[in-house]
């Protein structure tokens, strides 16, 4: 029987939950296209379908499409839907004069709700109801409350699908969803007819109660009145509070990834939003604004939270962070408090839950150019400073922790590596170079990880003969984080969880099949020289491991290992690991 594949982090429940149509979270479902929202033929609709036209505008990680794919474990990732990320830029002040021409044109005044409901169908899959209400909300309302509202309705569609079964007649023995509390639970029901569910949460802001004019134009919680900074405050060591507590959560998240794609006036995100491809097209990052708050570090009051409230277990279970989205002075800052931790002999393991890798070598490094299209023009991989430095890698591995490589073609790539996809898509007698190259790209970011930590542990057993560390454990953080039906634009065959077996058979044969003829212009790189790995070198990183053996280690192995020491109520409520 095939081990089952985990998955750190998708979003099986933001789709149904957003929309009663899709019926449960079994099914599939795509979401509405700008020809059906927008009834005549017009300019708008043509622009507008463009803006989304990358994105996966159907269900990925419907449970369907995991049991088909053999993913069994699934980090259901509950997102309160940021209020920025519904609400267009206007007056739209960057970009060229054309950008700026057609996207006051696009989102006009006259018709701004309108359109920023039909937006936000064609992004998230919502209901017209659904994208209403949050449309009201911002236009309208002088609070967004993340948790009470949102984060409380989508978990509870998520008990609510606990121990529902599929109704897919195609399958002989119809499996279950059911949510795991701890290891022992995953390793009592992973063996059954069932898909296992892991509750994290997506961005600090999900358990915020925040004035609407502080979240659009406040940069810090500091900058606020003593009253609302109160409020504000006070509203996230309740809501921590009422998620250990077991109360009303029976299942509080494992980890939170503590930024996003806006501010939560809390700690500085990564730009994550792409740059226009010409002077005429927009690009979503002129669509909406990421600038508030972007690259700052972490407020005094977020590194409370982090160290006193969540990290803490004096109040309850505690639930872990995820440094994906986080800015590189955020970053910074992060890693002095699990230093911290670590120097007072608690472990604290960092996860960073579906990302790529840079290339750069430290994250000073990465600061020294703005996140620019122009700057990855010649690079195969992206070099934005939202993907992992190697310095990145080795503090990830130093922690303990584990990375979740993402199957992203907006995150991943630099411009080589979309050129060479652009051409190999025109080919159109097969698919399978397109195939061969996003294999390519995910074996390229893995074997760059392990190549990082292989040569850190042996410059570390260097330093220190005496208590050398396994030279094998350099595959032990490497695992996959797809962000399935995380509004994302998946690699082109690859797409769903169903496609997910699939994959990692082709990880493996890739690995197999490296140095044959016909793999030339597909050969796993080594980063930064963008060469390809001679047969040697390979063989040193493999480290006797077999490619089958990689890429369960991969797929599931490294994922099982972190939650038999990390997952469990020793860890999360008592001494945990002692260091």
């Amino acid at each position: 029987m095939p081990k089952p594949i985990i998955d750190l982090h998708c979003h099986p429940a933001m789709k149904p939950n957003g929309n009663s149509e899709i019926g449960n979270i079994w099914k599939p479902f795509v979401n509405e296209k700008a020809k059906d929202l927008f009834k005549t033929v017009s300019l708008r609709k043509l622009l507008v379908g463009g803006i989304v036209k990358n994105m996966a505008v159907y269900t990925q990680s419907n449970l369907d499409n995991c049991y088909k794919g053999q993913n069994r474990l699934v980090f259901a990732a509950i997102y309160p839907p940021e209020r920025p990320f519904m609400k267009p830029s206007r007056p739209f002040k960057g970009g060229s004069w054309v950008q700026r021409t057609l996207l006051k044109w696009i989102f006009g005044k006259k018709v701004k709700r309108d359109v920023d409901n039909k937006i936000i169908q064609m992004l998230t899959g919502f209901s017209e109801a659904r994208a209403k209400r949050y449309v009201d909300q911002i236009y309208d309302s002088d609070s967004i409350d993340y948790f009470d509202i949102d984060y409380k309705e989508e978990y509870n569609y998520l008990k609510n699908s606990h121990l529902t079964s599929s109704e897919n007649t195609d399958f002989p023995n119809k499996p279950t969803f059911r949510l795991v509390k701890n290891f022992a639970e995953f390793k009592q029901h992973i063996p059954n007819n069932e898909v296992l569910g892991i509750i994290t949460a997506e961005g600090m802001h999900a358990l915020g109660n925040y004035r609407s004019a502080d979240l659009f134009f406040k940069e810090s919680i500091d900058s606020l009145d003593p009253a609302d900074q109160q409020n504000l405050q006070n509203s996230f060591i309740n809501n921590i509070q009422r998620l250990k507590n077991g109360a009303e959560f029976e299942f509080p998240p494992f980890f939170i990834t503590f930024s996003h794609h806006f501010n939560n006036l809390l700690s500085g995100h990564a730009k994550s939003f792409a740059d226009a491809k010409n002077r005429i097209v927009p690009g979503f990052k002129d669509v909406f604004d990421q600038r508030l708050g972007i690259n700052k570090g972490i407020t005094a009051f977020g590194k409370h939270l982090i160290k006193d409230h969540l990290l803490s277990r004096t109040n309850g279970p505690r639930i872990l962070i995820d440094t994906k989205h986080m800015s590189l002075k955020t970053r910074n800052e992060f890693i002095q408090i699990i230093r911290e931790f670590k120097q007072n002999g608690d472990a604290v393991p960092i996860i960073c839950s579906h990302t790529a890798v840079n290339g750069i070598a430290t994250r000073a490094k990465a600061a020294q150019r703005p996140d620019m299209n122009k700057y990855d023009a010649d690079s195969y991989v992206s070099r934005w400073d939202i993907n992992l430095t190697d310095e990145d890698i080795t503090e990830i591995f130093d922690s303990d922790g584990v990375i979740g490589v993402c199957m992203h073609d907006g995150r991943m790539p630099g411009g080589k590596f979309k050129k060479l996809l652009k051409e190999n898509s025109r080919k159109l007698v097969t698919d399978e170079p397109v195939k061969r190259l996003h294999t390519q790209m995910f074996l390229t970011n893995i074997f760059h990880i392990l190549k990082v930590n292989l040569a850190h542990i042996r410059t570390k057993n260097q330093a220190n003969p005496t208590v050398p560390i396994d030279e094998k454990e350099a595959w032990k953080t490497i695992c996959l984080g797809t962000d399935n039906d995380g509004i994302v634009d998946p690699f082109d065959h690859f797409n769903t969880a169903e496609k997910l077996d699939d994959f990692q058979f082709r990880v493996a044969k890739a690995i197999r099949e490296n140095n044959k003829p016909f793999m030339k212009d597909y050969r796993i790189l080594s980063l930064p020289s963008e060469t390809p790995f001679s047969k040697e070198e390979l063989a040193d990183l493999q480290l006797g491991f077999t490619p089958d053996q990689i890429s369960d280690a991969i797929f599931s192995d490294n994922m099982v290992r972190f939650l038999s020491t990390y997952f469990t109520e020793d860890y999360l409520n008592g001494q945990g690991v002692i260091v």
